[in-house]
C-alpha cells in the first residue's frame, strides 16, 4: 500500500492556510478532477478526487487537524471508520453540491461517490460524544475501558412496534408512507411538497392500543461497551465508535459514538506529545562535583541519573526513549529532567566555614557562585 501524502501537499496550501485558502484550493481540485470534466483516466480521476476530500475534510475539521498536525495520519485514522477514510465520513457534501450544482454535474458526482446522496433513503441515527477521563499512565499504556450509556433500543414489552398487543396498522391518511404531498396552485402555476404526515406524525402506523411502557416501540436503556484505549493518546483525541451511537428511526444505519479522550495532569509529569518533563533537587555539591542520582519514571520505576559535574541551575538532562509509546509506532518519546538547585536555609558552624574558603578561593561567593562571570 502506498504511503499517503501530506494533507497540505494534496491541496497545495500552506501548513498555517485558514479555511478560506482551504476551500479555494479544493474547489479548484475537485473541478478539475470531476470525472466528467477531467483528461485524466477516469479510475485515476476518482482515487484523486477521494484524496483531495480527504485532505479537505480533515484540514477544514480542526480537531482532526489538530491531531494530524501533531501524530500525522496516524492521529485522525482512528477519527475514520475502519481506521481508514472511506466516503461516509465526508461531511462536506454541502461544499461539493455549492461547488457542482449549477453545473449540471451535481447529480452524477454525488451518485458516483456518495451513493446519491445522504438525502434519500433512510437516515442515519444520531451520533454521540462520550468524554472519558483517564491517568497519564493509562494513556501511556493504552487501557481497556466499559462504558455505559443510556441509549434508546426497541421496546422488549412491545417488540418495538409501539402496540401493546403488537398489532401495527396503517396510517390511513397517508397509506403507510408517513408522507403526504401537498399541492398549491398560484396562477398558472402548480407547486408539490412532500412532508411528515401529521396525523402518524411520519411514522405510517396507526397504533390503536399504545404499549404503556414506551414511546412508539422505543424506550431508554443502559447500554455498557467496551472500548480499547491505544497506547498514546492525548487529550481532545476522538476515538471512533461506528455503529454503537442512536439507532436510525427509519429502518437506517445506527450513528456512531464518540470518545473524547481528557487526559488528567500527572504529579509529577507534565507531557508535550511523546516526551514527558519532570523537575529534580539536587544540592550544591552535587551540581558541582557530579552525582548519581535515582529519579521516577512513568512505567519503569527508579532510574538513574548522572549528573555531570559542574551542571547549572535550569539545565535539562534527557533520558532517552522513557517518554510515551508514539501514536504512529516510531519508538517512543523521551523524558527530560529539569535541575533545580536546592539552597539549604540552615548551615553547620563546618558547612559554614567551607564556604566562606570556597568563597576566598574562588573570589566573591555571590560572585562565584551566583554570576555568569569568570567561572
Amino acid at each position: 500500500m502506498a504511503e499517503k501524502r501530506d494533507y497540505y501537499e494534496v491541496l497545495g496550501v500552506d501548513r498555517k492556510a485558514g479555511e478560506e485558502d482551504i476551500k479555494k484550493a479544493y474547489r479548484q481540485l475537485a473541478r478539475q478532477y470531476h470525472p466528467d470534466v477531467t483528461k485524466e483516466d477516469p479510475k485515476v480521476a476518482e482515487e484523486r478526487f477521494k484524496e483531495i476530500s480527504e485532505a479537505y475534510e480533515v484540514l477544514m475539521d480542526k480537531p482532526k487537524r489538530d491531531l494530524y498536525d501533531k501524530y500525522g495520519h496516524a492521529g485522525v485514522n482512528s477519527q475514520f471508520q475502519g481506521g481508514g477514510f472511506n466516503w461516509n465520513d465526508f461531511t462536506h457534501q454541502g461544499d461539493v453540491r455549492d461547488i457542482f450544482g449549477d453545473s449540471g454535474f451535481g447529480g452524477n458526482i454525488f451518485d458516483m461517490f456518495f451513493g446519491g446522496g445522504r438525502s434519500r433513503g433512510p437516515h442515519q441515527g444520531q451520533s454521540l460524544r462520550y468524554d472519558l477521563e483517564m491517568t497519564l499512565e493509562e494513556a501511556a499504556e493504552g487501557v481497556k475501558k466499559e462504558l455505559t450509556l443510556p441509549l434508546t433500543v426497541k421496546c422488549d414489552a412491545c417488540g418495538g412496534t409501539g402496540s401493546k398487543s403488537r398489532k401495527e396498522g396503517s396510517c390511513a391518511q397517508c397509506g403507510g408512507k408517513g408522507q403526504v404531498q401537498r399541492v398549491e396552485r398560484r396562477g398558472y402555476s402548480q407547486f408539490v411538497s412532500v412532508g411528515a404526515c401529521p396525523k402518524c406524525g411520519g411514522t405510517g402506523k396507526d397504533i390503536k392500543d399504545p404499549c404503556p411502557e414506551c414511546d412508539g416501540g422505543w424506550t431508554r436503556k443502559r447500554q455498557k461497551i467496551s472500548l480499547d484505549i491505544p497506547k498514546g493518546v492525548d487529550s481532545g483525541m476522538r476515538l471512533r465508535v461506528a455503529g454503537a451511537g442512536e439507532p436510525s428511526p427509519d429502518g437506517g444505519p445506527p450513528g456512531d459514538l464518540f470518545v473524547v479522550i481528557n487526559v488528567q495532569e500527572h504529579k509529577v509529569f507534565q507531557r508535550d506529545g511523546a516526551d514527558l518533563y519532570m523537575v529534580q533537587e539536587i544540592s550544591f555539591p552535587e551540581a558541582a562535583l557530579g552525582a548519581t542520582v535515582e529519579v521516577p519514571t512513568l512505567d519503569k520505576g527508579k532510574a538513574e541519573l548522572s549528573i555531570p559535574a559542574g551542571t547549572q541551575p535550569g539545565e535539562t538532562i534527557r533520558m532517552k526513549d522513557l517518554g510515551i509509546t508514539r501514536m504512529d509506532g516510531h519508538g517512543r518519546g523521551h523524558q527530560y529532567v529539569r535541575i533545580k538547585l536546592v539552597v539549604p536555609k540552615k548551615l553547620t558552624t563546618e558547612q559554614k566555614e567551607i564556604l566562606r574558603k570556597f568563597s576566598g578561593g574562588e573570589g566573591n561567593l555571590k560572585k562565584g557562585l551566583f554570576s555568569k562571570g569568570k567561572g
